[in-house]
C-alpha cells in the first residue's frame, strides 16, 4: 500500500483522499485567476500542512508559513501590477 517514493505514509491521508488529490481539487481551475507561482505557493503550503504530523512536526509547519509568505509576496506584486496597468 504505501510506497516511499510514489505513495508515502505521510500523504496518505484516510485511504480515500490522499494529499495529491486534495491538491488537485483544491488547485483545479485557478490558472485563469492566479499566477503559477502563487498556484505553486498555495500547493506546499497546503503540503505541509497536510504532512506535518506524521513527518517533520514543527518544521513542516515553518515551511507551510514561509509558503504562505511567499504566496502573500506573489499577490502583492499582482495588485501592485494591475494598479499600475490601470494608471
Amino acid at each position: 500500500m504505501f510506497h516511499p517514493v510514489k505513495a508515502p505514509k505521510h500523504y496518505a491521508g484516510d485511504g480515500d483522499v490522499e494529499c495529491k488529490h486534495a491538491l488537485k481539487s483544491m488547485l483545479h481551475n485557478t490558472e485563469s485567476i492566479l499566477s503559477a507561482d502563487a498556484i505553486y505557493w498555495w500547493g506546499c503550503a497546503l503540503k505541509y500542512l497536510w504532512r506535518w504530523p506524521w513527518k517533520n512536526g514543527m518544521r513542516d509547519i515553518e515551511k507551510c508559513i514561509q509558503c504562505i509568505k511567499y504566496l502573500e509576496e506573489e499577490l502583492e506584486g499582482i495588485e501592485k501590477w494591475k494598479q499600475s496597468k490601470s494608471s
